[in-house]
């Protein structure tokens, strides 16, 4: 695999503060990666700036941007109360700002969760249809991730949606390690969101817990050829937990095991 499009996130320094994180990312060599964004403040421009600058500064290009508020959107945008998705639309206009601001093509959203109540999919659609709109006209593209805990982890939810809203309709960003985490099949979630993937958080899985790439025991090569084959042409951007290693070294071992290992 070509070196650039290997990425890294910064969330695997969480709870690192941000932009010390970004630097830790850059320092090993990273180009690409996506900022998780952990604070209202970091989503106000002055501390944007400070970003873009360092980016320019290293040549490097900010791929995504991840919310903090992530673990909520079940109850900001699908809770039975209507009037509060609308107005989480209007704040999530901060995240998609911040988004442009730094030249990132995608931000990642999760979605309503599964220990919530479901309203339906037709609701589910109407959301996400307002939030993509959204997105779009402040200049960034809203990308559901298949998340474990979120209903978007399960395959055949996945495969309503993309269904619904018609190939080349919708964005989707996928993590390995979240449908191994859901017990489902990553190949599974592969065909269900088919030709739209249009980000991918790359990862392993070994003994119950996320790893880094080709540190678990997931046939990764399978995985990435699959994701190829689907019309695949972007980033593939290493995340995991910052428990999920003991020194940053085997994060720059990961990403010469993806150029090596992935052809």
């Amino acid at each position: 695999m070509n070196e650039t499009r290997i990425g890294l996130s910064s969330a695997c320094f969480y709870p690192r503060e941000t932009f010390e994180s970004i630097k830790k990312c850059t320092d090993l060599g990273f180009r690409n990666i996506e900022i998780f964004m952990n604070s209202f403040s970091e989503l106000e421009e002055p501390y944007l700036r400070r970003i873009a600058e360092h980016c320019r500064d290293t040549g490097t290009i900010i791929t995504s941007i991840h919310p903090f508020t992530s673990g909520y959107e079940y109850m900001l945008f699908f809770s039975a109360y209507k009037k509060r998705a609308a107005e989480s639309a209007e704040f999530y206009k901060k995240y998609f700002h911040a988004a442009a601001y730094l030249g990132a093509k995608f931000t990642v959203f999760h979605g309503d969760a599964t220990r919530a109540p479901f309203f339906g999919m037709d609701n589910y659609c109407e959301v996400l249809d307002m939030l993509m709109e959204t997105a779009r006209r402040e200049g960034t593209i809203l990308a559901h991730e298949n998340v474990s805990s979120a209903r978007g982890g399960d395959p055949e939810f996945m495969r309503e949606l993309h269904e619904r809203f018609g190939v080349g309709n919708i964005s989707f960003v996928f993590d390995v390690k979240q449908t191994v985490r859901g017990g489902y099949d990553p190949h599974d979630m592969l065909d269900a969101m088919g030709g739209d993937i249009v980000h991918v958080h790359i990862n392993d899985w070994k003994d119950g817990e996320c790893r880094l790439p080709y540190a678990g025991t997931l046939e990764l090569d399978n995985i990435i050829s699959h994701i190829e084959s689907n019309g695949y042409s972007g980033k593939y951007v290493i995340e995991v937990y910052n428990h999920n290693f003991n020194d940053i070294s085997e994060i720059a071992a990961a990403k010469l095991a993806l150029i090596a290992n992935c052809k």
